[in-house]
């Protein structure tokens, strides 16, 4: 019973991760403009491969430590990457004017990330010459 336990984990968090990819699918297709779209494969699809990662380790326990620490990497470069580049998305996507659909509330910024943190007024705007 013991030796089946890890792989019943692996498999459940293996499901799990699945139904985050599909939730980050469905987000992707129903949502209405680039920075609502770009929010739901950032959060579900990270949440989606760190379940699938963690299961991936539960299914093949019985192997090496190489294998683990695979993955374990895996999730860090993940996890400090798709929130970045998203990021970096939303703030380009904000810089050239990329409209918000109606009803969308706050507004994204394409402020340089060096002034958001001097003060309360936003940095002044570039020109496009």
């Amino acid at each position: 019973m013991s030796d089946e336990a890890p792989a019943l984990a692996g498999a459940v968090l293996s499901l799990l991760g699945a139904l985050f990819f599909l939730a980050s699918v469905i987000g992707l297709l129903r949502l209405p403009d680039f920075y609502t779209r770009a929010h739901a494969p950032t959060k579900a699809a990270t949440l989606g491969l760190l379940l699938t990662a963690l299961g991936s380790i539960g299914l093949y326990a019985n192997r090496d430590a190489a294998f683990v620490l695979e993955k374990l990497l895996l999730i860090l470069f993940v996890l400090l990457t798709a929130p970045v580049s998203t990021q970096m998305l939303v703030r380009g996507a904000a810089a050239r004017g990329v409209p918000q659909a109606p009803g969308t509330l706050g507004t994204p910024t394409a402020d340089p990330i060096e002034a958001l943190g001097e003060g309360d007024e936003p940095a002044p705007k570039r020109s496009s010459n």
